[in-house]
């Protein structure tokens, strides 16, 4: 039960396991990148605070590559923070992070710094919010917290406010709401369109311009990007793990916390919004495929996260590994 080990394990072993996993992910991506010059490593339309702090590195590919790793990292670790606060799997390990990763870079076109990266950040922690509220006093400022942190990230990736459905049922679910609270998330966004209109129509005098910016961010263009049949197989292979542990989840599903359980059944709609997003709204943008990693690293770490593990999870992990590899080599 090599891997099993690894990725259960929740001290150095682990942390340099998802390291080297990234690292040896990324390397063609840094060697291609090394040889690309000062071309733009990607095209994008972003919002204005993406333009402003991110906008940049897209001229120069090597660091480009570089954020966007650093950025995985920084959505592992709350992933795995995650995992550890609510309790989420039996005992501690980095096994949500190192799932996501699978999941979410597998391709070359998600090794780059791009506006849905940036705005699945925002999106986590909204939840990471959301997750909570069961203890908290209805009217409370939390979810207007979670309200204002999704709001904020629009403003480097707008297609967040398709996510507002999402907010709500995931509300509702965690505990009664008031309409106050479901109000929350269309104040912010009100808040956020005063402060854009009045950056566009009194500052820049450009009231023409705001609309332009309404209309490229919010844009359903299509982003279908033909890939090698390795890619397909490969997501094909996880996604049929993922229903096999689907159904191991909802065997056991009576047996947790009622909290941890309300959890789950969030992230079943996160995972029914997330390929939904990527369909109609992303366009089959791949960097979006980082909104159904997050439900995935879970529901697969809970399947594999477990006391007693047969011979065929350990297999089934190799085989992950080796899908992984020959993307890789073929991409």
């Amino acid at each position: 039960m090599i891997l099993l080990r690894i990725f259960k394990n929740n001290r150095i072993t682990g942390v340099a396991s998802l390291i080297i996993l990234s690292l040896a992910v990324f390397i063609r991506s840094f060697i291609l990148a090394g040889s690309a010059g000062g071309e733009e490593a990607v095209a994008y339309t972003a919002m204005p605070f993406y333009n402003l702090i991110f906008g940049a590195i897209h001229k120069t590919p090597i660091l480009n590559h570089v954020i966007a790793l650093l950025l995985l990292w920084v959505l592992c670790y709350m992933l795995n923070r995650i995992a550890n606060r609510d309790v989420l799997l039996d005992s501690r390990s980095l096994m949500p992070g190192i799932f996501f990763l699978l999941f979410s870079m597998s391709l070359p076109e998600t090794h780059l710094v791009t506006p849905a990266l940036i705005g699945s950040i925002f999106y986590l922690f909204c939840f990471a919010i959301l997750f909570e509220v069961h203890d908290k006093r209805p009217d409370t400022f939390t979810v207007f917290s979670a309200a204002m942190v999704l709001a904020f990230g629009s403003m480097f990736y707008l297609k967040l406010i398709w996510f507002i459905p999402l907010i709500w049922i995931s509300l509702w679910t965690m505990r009664s709401v008031t309409i106050r609270e479901l109000l929350y998330h269309v104040i912010a966004y009100v808040l956020l369109g005063l402060f854009l209109f009045t950056w566009y129509w009194v500052v820049l005098e450009d009231g023409a311009g705001f609309v332009t910016l309404l209309r490229e961010n919010l844009s359903f263009e299509g982003s279908f990007i033909p890939h090698h049949y390795s890619a397909y197989i490969y997501y094909g292979y996880l996604l049929f793990i993922l229903a096999v542990a689907s159904i191991y989840m909802v065997n056991r599903f009576q047996s947790m916390k009622t909290v941890v359980q309300n959890i789950y059944q969030v992230m079943f709609y996160m995972f029914l919004a997330g390929i939904l997003f990527f369909l109609f709204i992303a366009r089959y943008e791949p960097s979006s495929l980082v909104f159904i990693s997050f439900p995935v690293a879970y529901i697969l770490s809970r399947y594999f996260h477990r006391k007693k593990n047969h011979w065929t999870h350990e297999m089934a992990l190799w085989i992950v590994i080796g899908l992984l590899v020959f993307v890789q080599w073929m991409a």
